[in-house]
């Protein structure tokens, strides 16, 4: 089944971002895609920037229309692609792989919108954010970024943005075309990836108006007690975090517990529970040995009969997916964050990292941000991983390259007696 897709980015007046997006586009070494640019009419310059790349674009205007979401439904009647995904102008995708992850990572046979998680870019550098794993609760409100999705073009063309309610909900109509897609019955599927960035400026700063936006879109434009409690809860809590308070109660209950307390607690199931409290998610008959230590543990996902041993760095902010049956040695360092050494910022880079059925990590061993570790590989001792390594492969030293091959008849559970620590 072809898997095309269609990118569409629609701008005004925003020569000074413009070409990034673009660059982020031709930069995707997922080759089955085009790209749509729709300019509004600018008269900045921006149209001038577009057309330098004319030749490499599937379709491109530029023309006075009524707003970004008339834009965007005037770029999806041009798609050809399978899957459409917006880029908006200033945002970038989060790196290279990101397309060919939404599609590798997922069951797109199985799926009608795929959707991934995003990284913000705001006046203190980036954040990431990670889209909720239950898209059921997209019920309650929205669970990721309008812009770290793939919709199937059938279903985006039959659930356009209803600019007649622009005047209801103004910039949230986005997630009121999401919103409905969800109602109408169809299958989201979520990818353990970072697929985009975006800038939080203009319509994306505005925090409690999109609230009160997204309550008016679930409430159908009618008092619903229990959406409205909800939506409270959410301005409670985003209050909360920008409070004074937050930074202390957040050192004490996460970072001096996780990793002062936790890790020299005797008791697995004792420390199990914590791990489960705060996020983290742990398959049956998996295993998580003393001395080990998190960054940012509600971001990890293990599967089931997964094993990680004493002194191992887990740094989860960009996301964390490990498999089934996975063992993973003494003092392995898994890094999820990295700085670009070349930027006069010193600008942060956030990559998610996705670890496959049966891989076995060797003592001391170092995973680097973005990397994915192929069903069955085997990483030597001390080796330092760069880039993905193929399903089955061994790979060892700095940088770790491939040094043999596995057999592909795997067929055990890592299951230990498990000892009282």
């Amino acid at each position: 089944m072809s898997n095309k897709i269609s990118v569409i980015t629609v701008v005004y007046n925003d020569v000074g971002h413009i070409q990034e997006t673009m660059e982020s586009f031709f930069s995707q070494t997922w080759e089955d895609k085009e790209y749509i640019v729709i300019d509004g009419g600018s008269t900045d310059g921006t149209y001038d920037a577009i057309k330098k790349y004319s030749h490499k674009l599937a379709y491109c205007c530029s023309e006075k229309d009524n707003g970004m979401y008339d834009a965007l439904n005037k770029g999806i009647s041009k798609a050809n692609g399978d899957w459409i995904i917006v880029l908006n102008s200033g945002d970038v995708f989060a790196e290279p792989d990101s397309l060919k992850n939404a599609i590798s990572l997922s069951k797109p046979n199985e799926a009608d919108v795929i959707y991934g998680n995003s990284i913000a870019i705001g006046e203190k550098g980036e954040k990431f954010e990670q889209a909720s794993d239950n898209y059921q609760l997209l019920s309650q409100g929205p669970i990721y970024r309008h812009g770290s999705s793939l919709i199937r073009t059938d279903a985006q063309r039959k659930f356009l943005y209803d600019l007649s309610k622009v005047h209801k909900i103004h910039y949230a109509l986005d997630w009121d075309m999401i919103y409905r897609v969800y109602r109408a019955g169809y299958r989201f599927q979520k990818v353990n990836t970072t697929i985009e960035k975006y800038r939080v400026e203009g319509m994306s700063n505005h925090v409690y108006r999109n609230i009160w936006y997204n309550y008016k879109v679930i409430s159908n434009y009618k008092f619903n007690i229990k959406i409205f409690l909800i939506s409270i809860r959410k301005m409670l809590k985003i209050a909360f975090y920008r409070s004074f308070l937050y930074p202390t109660i957040k050192a004490i209950g996460t970072e001096l517990m996780i990793n002062d307390i936790l890790p020299i607690i005797p008791f697995w199931t004792w420390r199990r529970f914590y791990l489960k409290m705060i996020g983290l998610k742990i398959g049956k008959q998996s295993f998580i040995m003393k001395r080990t230590y998190f960054m940012a543990a509600w971001r990890v996902n293990i599967g089931d009969y997964t094993h990680i041993n004493q002194g191992c760095l887990i740094d989860a902010r960009a996301g964390l997916t490990i498999g089934n049956n996975v063992s993973i040695s003494h003092n392995v360092k898994i890094v999820t964050g990295s700085h670009d050494v070349q930027n006069k910022n010193f600008k942060a880079i956030w990559n998610s990292t996705h670890i496959d059925d049966y891989v076995w990590l060797g003592v001391g061993c170092t995973i680097l941000p973005g990397v994915h570790i192929g069903k069955g590989a085997v990483v030597a001792a001390g080796a330092v991983v760069t880039k993905n390594v193929e399903p089955y492969s061994i790979v060892g030293g700095i940088p770790a390259k491939e040094i043999g091959k596995r057999s592909t008849d795997l067929d055990y559970k890592c299951i230990w007696n498990e000892p009282l620590t």
